[in-house]
């Protein structure tokens, strides 16, 4: 992935954004995107970093947003960015070669990796929260990511998913589930790590149901909602939802949110929210309106705009509404990992196409449709 270094005339390109070419708003910074299949040297784990040999790499839609531009040719991709760089960030694969310092893993062993790589040692470090870490550099969008052969990981960063070749049978399958582990994390952060009080039994309401919504909705039913509602207006992700076993999925231009979760909920209101489809403007005012008592309400969706939210109505229903954002630290990974090799947590069917390496290209057009539960690259 290459693009245009042209900072917008009202940005103010800090100095450590021009000394790094790391821009901290890719929107604001990266035009006229390219997106090419390369031949590289095969890494050379560093001392501390493990080598993997990918099997399968999910497509997101970061990695969608990157190559998607405004009419003035800026990606609509608004968070961290360097460039050149080698994207893909939700992948699985073998254990190749270590390095000397390495001491977790050996050749053979079958893994994943959380995305952001994080210093030990800044303020933020220090304080646990790795994740919002000071000199982080994230696996993808600023150092070398998994749309490759092979890819070198910090070796702190990868988590063992051996314990699934019992539950998937094969070793092909096990790394497949395992493609799916990176975004399943992302709003099991949100619910479990960031959100406080959410308990079994919870009504849980999905706005937008594409591949983090769908993978969230897994983990909600696996974790013990009592009820999964989903508003999606594609056709064809609704369809997907329904063969993943859900029945409350609407189309919010069909069915009115609040009469609909007013009636699925017998008139309780959804004790969680999460908003993984970025149309804030849409999505708000339904929630605002459909708040059980103590509700919590976990943001996750990268939008590109900000809603008007009635404070009122939070404060009057003792209300919590929770930024999510990654997926670093708090014993995330694991926990979904344990529910993967439970067979409490499944994503497989919601894999709706893969494209080999050499068509990666292809793969990206056909995830930017926005029609798949999850685009998967096999190496």
């Amino acid at each position: 992935m290459d693009a245009e270094w042209d900072p917008r005339a009202e940005y103010d390109v800090s100095d450590a954004e021009r000394e790094s070419k790391k821009a901290m708003d890719a929107s604001q910074v990266w035009r006229n995107p390219e997106f090419r299949m390369t031949e590289r040297e095969r890494p050379t784990p560093e001392d501390d970093e493990v080598l993997v040999r990918v099997k399968y790499a999910g497509i997101c839609g970061s990695d969608v947003s990157m190559l998607e531009t405004d009419d003035d040719g800026y990606v609509h991709y608004s968070a961290y960015l360097r460039l050149p760089n080698v994207t893909g960030h939700e992948f699985a694969g073998e254990i190749v070669e270590t390095g000397d310092d390495t001491q977790l893993f050996e050749a053979g062993d079958l893994v994943t990796a959380e995305v952001t790589d994080y210093c030990g040692r800044c303020n933020m470090c220090r304080q646990g929260f790795n994740g919002h870490c000071e000199n982080f550099e994230q696996i993808g969008f600023t150092i070398p990511g998994a749309f490759a052969e092979y890819v070198a990981v910090p070796e702190k960063l990868c988590w063992d998913v051996s314990a699934l070749r019992e539950t998937y049978e094969t070793d092909d399958e096990a790394l497949r589930a395992a493609a799916t582990i990176e975004p399943s994390t992302i709003t099991y952060h949100g619910l479990f790590a960031r959100a406080d009080g959410i308990l079994p039994g919870d009504y849980h309401v999905y706005h937008g149901a594409g591949p983090i919504g769908l993978t969230g909705m897994n983990v909600s039913r696996a974790a013990g909602a009592g009820k999964v509602i989903a508003f999606e207006p594609s056709d064809e992700r609704r369809e997907i939802a329904r063969k993943l076993g859900y029945e409350h999925v609407y189309n919010p231009i069909e069915h009115d949110p609040i009469e609909t979760i007013a009636s699925v909920t017998d008139g309780e209101g959804a004790d969680v929210h999460v908003e993984t489809a970025g149309a804030v403007t849409q999505t708000y005012p339904a929630i605002g309106d459909t708040l059980a008592e103590t509700a919590n309400v976990v943001h996750i969706s990268n939008a590109g705009s900000d809603p008007g939210i009635a404070l009122r109505k939070y404060q009057g229903n003792s209300a919590q509404l929770y930024g999510s954002e990654g997926h670093t630290g708090q014993q995330v990974y694991p926990r979904v990992i344990r529910l993967m090799a439970a067979g409490q947590l499944d994503n497989r069917p919601m894999v709706t196409s893969t494209f080999d390496l050499s068509n990666a290209d292809e793969a990206i057009r056909q995830a930017a449709e926005r029609v798949d539960g999850k685009v998967l690259i096999k190496m």
